[in-house]
C-alpha cells in the first residue's frame, strides 16, 4: 500500500511554484516567468492548493472526473471569494503512479474543450509531461515533481493554445476579440498567432 505524505506533497509544490514556475527560465522563448500569472496571484493570495488521492490504479474515467470536477471547484472558489482574474487552483495528484500519467494527459485532453467553453484553463503537469512551450516547442515546459492539475481563468495571451480548433479559437474571440481591433496594443507575437488562427479557420480578421 502507498503511503502519502500530504504535507510534503505541498511544500514540495510550493517550492515548485517559487523556483520555477515563478522565475524566468532561458528556453522559455520570452522574458518574465514560465507563467507570469502565478507570483502576482500569489502574492495576491488568490492561489489555492489541494490534494486529491486516486489510489494505485485509477480509471481514465475517475481521472477525466478528477479534471472536471476541478473546474467545478474554480468556479466555487470564484462564486464565494473575492472576484479576481488572478484566481487559481493547484490540484496535486500526490500518489498518482507513472503508469498513469499518460491516462491524465488523455483525461486533460478530454476536458479541454468544456474548460474552454466555461472560460477557464486547464494545465497537467508531472515528470514526464511533454506539453511544449508556446514559443519554444523544443522545451518541455510542464514537468513538475508531483503529477497535480492547475485551473485559471482565460486570458489574451491564450491565443496562443487556442488556435488549433475552431470552437476553441470562437470562445477566445467572444471574449478577447475586440482587442485585436488595435494591433499596435497587442503583443506582436499574440497578434500573428491571432491572424494565424484567423487564416485557418477562414475568419475574417
Amino acid at each position: 500500500m502507498l503511503t502519502v505524505d500530504l504535507g510534503e506533497s505541498l511544500k514540495v509544490v510550493d517550492a515548485w511554484l517559487t523556483d520555477y514556475i515563478s522565475r524566468p527560465h532561458r528556453d522559455i522563448g520570452r522574458s518574465g516567468a514560465v507563467c507570469p500569472f502565478v507570483e502576482p496571484a500569489r502574492r495576491a493570495g488568490v492561489v489555492d492548493s489541494r490534494v486529491r488521492l486516486v489510489g494505485p490504479s485509477p480509471s481514465p474515467a475517475l481521472l477525466v472526473e478528477v479534471v472536471r470536477c476541478s473546474l467545478d471547484e474554480y468556479e466555487l472558489m470564484d462564486a464565494v471569494g473575492d472576484p479576481s482574474p488572478l484566481r487559481s487552483l493547484v490540484v496535486v495528484l500526490p500518489d498518482l503512479p507513472e503508469d498513469r500519467w499518460s491516462t491524465f494527459d488523455a483525461a486533460h485532453a478530454a476536458v479541454k474543450t468544456e474548460s474552454v467553453l466555461r472560460g477557464l484553463m486547464i494545465g497537467q503537469f508531472h515528470p514526464t509531461c511533454t506539453e511544449r512551450s508556446a514559443r519554444n516547442p523544443e522545451f518541455e515546459v510542464s514537468k513538475s515533481p508531483v503529477p497535480l492539475l492547475a485551473v485559471r481563468r482565460m486570458a489574451v495571451h491564450d491565443v496562443l493554445f487556442l488556435g488549433e480548433r475552431r470552437e476553441w479559437f470562437e470562445e477566445y474571440l467572444s471574449r478577447f476579440g475586440a482587442r485585436f481591433r488595435k494591433p499596435d496594443r497587442i503583443d506582436a507575437v499574440l497578434y500573428e498567432a491571432y491572424l494565424a488562427a484567423c487564416a485557418r479557420h477562414r475568419i475574417t480578421p
